[in-house]
């Protein structure tokens, strides 16, 4: 029995040896990438052509899940030496000028100035309130964000037909049926109604 144990130990020691030499990744393609390029892809995967094959785990692959501008990502072993890795990137949604961010409030490091040129600016001042600007900004995205500014008071937003103050959040989506009949112009919206700025 004691023998036969060392020689099943033997075996999969060997195995193991074995697979760090055959087979080998000949091929790494990837799918999806736009912020990243896919060598990028591949360096944040820790896959290369010449690594062993058996040895592309989940745990390898890690730093794809950690990176912020990747979603999520599916890396397939195409047996015998096929690797293909297909992410879904975050999407620049808002702009401070330093800080990018996506729609679910990832900030996104190292965006480019062709992927911030045409997002809404957020500015403002006192205590930060990114992710309530995030929450008007889908909330208000039909009707074409271009500034939204905060203060402790509330939010001033800049739409394509609309100039729009709003405490928060909560009280544009109370008022939401009086804001859509109400736009255009300068309007306020609060919890119990919406006023034009001419009214």
């Amino acid at each position: 029995m004691r023998i036969a144990g060392l020689v099943l130990l033997f075996a999969l020691g060997a195995c193991v040896v074995v697979s760090l030499f055959y087979p080998k990744v000949e091929l790494v393609t990837v799918e999806g990438a736009q912020h990243h390029s896919p060598e990028a892809v591949a360096l944040l995967a820790r896959v290369h052509v010449g690594d062993p094959f058996l040895w592309v785990t989940k745990g390898r692959v890690k730093g794809l899940s950690e990176d912020p501008w990747i979603l999520n990502a599916v890396v397939v072993r195409q047996w015998p030496n096929h690797v293909h890795i297909g992410v879904r990137e975050r999407s620049a949604a808002l702009t401070d000028g330093v800080s990018t961010w996506a729609d679910d409030g990832t900030v996104l490091l190292g965006a480019t100035a062709s992927e911030t040129g045409g997002l809404p600016v957020l500015q403002g001042w006192g205590e930060p309130r990114t992710p309530e600007a995030l929450e008007l900004l889908r909330l208000l995205r039909p009707f074409g964000v271009r500034v939204i500014s905060y203060s402790p008071e509330g939010f001033e937003i800049l739409l394509d037909d609309t100039e729009l103050f709003t405490p928060d959040a909560q009280a544009l989506r109370a008022q939401w049926s009086a804001f859509l009949s109400h736009r255009g112009g300068r309007i306020a919206v609060y919890p119990w109604g919406v006023s034009r700025a001419n009214e």
